[in-house]
């Protein structure tokens, strides 16, 4: 990591004191990055993620290139609220970014599940796959994008290739993952797991969560940096761990209904990502040992839990840790836990499909000597080439 290439560096301190990060941060920036220059500095809390973004600066609305950003809205899944839609634009207008926002994405009645009916949302994600806009941005998850999977393997081949050609982002979370994992495996997407615009309007999410992801859409960021928590502490492997993958996954129960399909998810050679919402421990250890079983993780480099948040009986979070440990103890790669991505208030931004890697450990708990190891994801925008697409037709066996 240089100087040029980052806005700061951080060395190890003790994580837990953030009056540490406060004090001393703001001062190293101020000597190594003009205020000018500076994106954007979130202190570590706790085991709250810091994010370093890239010093190139395009100007706002554009991407990496320098090209014009064009989001379309689109509601795959369930029910928003239309009242939100005239939020969107504005949000949009704030950012200086064109936006097409059509009223027609939300039909009230139309579906008792669902933001429209299938053909509905189906026809407009496939137009919307295809026009001229860059970024394909979720307005709700919930459920119901992978009733369109059908509809778009059903389209026509030159459709297919021009779907194939686009090569947009799309941005979403949670039932969003169904189309990041196909427009991955089918078409070689960059996608990036981010939140979404109802939750925003809703001032769901929190705000550093939103310019993060601002900043990589817009190319102001070249990547992001997280912390990784090693589940079990050095498991046997060397001190110092230096790995390159791509990063791929998202939500696990979505991620797992994959399975058996022509687009089933595998983490052969990536580093896998998981969160969810109202799972509970038992339920995370019964979906972990049926990915294993099904060949999900065979070859992965390596497994990062993001927040699994939302169950019914709070006093149980402690369980989720030994579910970890237990998955951890059975495979060969390592595996880690990060905040702050997830179904939470605080739901940072994390692409998919880009070159990753892993180093550390990097910082330590002075209180706990607790290591720490750094992610380093690169943005869509970077010019490596992703990850070579594979036709639905010919995908390997789920098992």
């Amino acid at each position: 990591m240089s100087l040029g290439e980052y806005c700061m560096v951080v060395t190890t301190y003790d994580v837990t004191t953030s009056d540490l990060f406060s004090t001393y941060i703001p001062i190293i920036l101020d000597l190594w990055c003009p205020s000018s220059r500076r994106l954007r500095f979130s202190c570590v809390t706790s085991l709250r993620d810091y994010i370093l973004l890239d010093m190139s600066v395009p100007a706002v609305g554009s991407d990496g290139d320098g090209k014009a950003v064009r989001v379309r809205v689109i509601a795959p899944s369930s029910m928003g609220k239309p009242s939100n839609l005239e939020a969107f634009r504005k949000f949009f207008r704030d950012a200086g970014m064109t936006a097409h926002v059509a009223d027609s994405i939300y039909r009230p009645g139309a579906d008792p599940f669902y933001a429209n009916t299938d053909q509905s949302r189906a026809d407009d994600l496939a137009d919307a796959l295809t026009d001229d806009s860059t970024i394909l941005w979720c307005a709700l998850g919930g459920k119901g994008a992978s009733r369109l999977i059908p509809y778009l393997e059903a389209l026509p081949a030159d459709r297919k290739q021009k779907i194939r050609d686009a090569r947009k982002t799309l941005v979403g979370y949670s039932d969003a993952t169904a189309l990041h994992v196909y427009l991955q495996t089918v078409y070689g997407w960059r996608t990036v797991h981010g939140t979404m615009l109802e939750k925003i309007a809703d001032g769901a999410v929190d705000g550093r969560s939103v310019n993060a992801l601002m900043a990589l859409l817009t190319g102001q960021s070249g990547r992001v940096q997280y912390l990784l928590r090693p589940v079990i502490a050095a498991a046997g492997r060397p001190d110092g761990l230096s790995l390159r993958a791509k990063v791929a996954g998202g939500n696990m129960t979505l991620i797992e209904n994959t399975l058996g399909t022509a687009f089933g998810f595998r983490g052969e050679g990536r580093i896998v990502f998981l969160e969810d919402v109202n799972v509970e421990p038992y339920s995370l250890e019964r979906s972990l040992d049926h990915m294993k079983l099904a060949g999900v993780f065979r070859g992965a480099a390596a497994v990062v839990f993001g927040t699994f948040s939302g169950i019914e009986n709070p006093s149980d979070e402690h369980l989720f840790p030994l579910v970890f440990q237990r998955f951890a103890a059975t495979v060969p790669f390592p595996v880690f836990c990060v905040d702050g991505i997830g179904h939470g208030y605080v739901n940072d931004p994390l692409p998919l499909n880009t070159d990753a890697r892993v180093d550390g450990p990097t910082l330590s708990d002075a209180a706990t000597g607790t290591p720490f190891y750094t992610l380093t994801v690169d943005n869509v925008y970077a010019d490596a080439e992703p990850l070579t697409a594979r036709t639905a037709g010919s995908a390997d066996s789920a098992a």
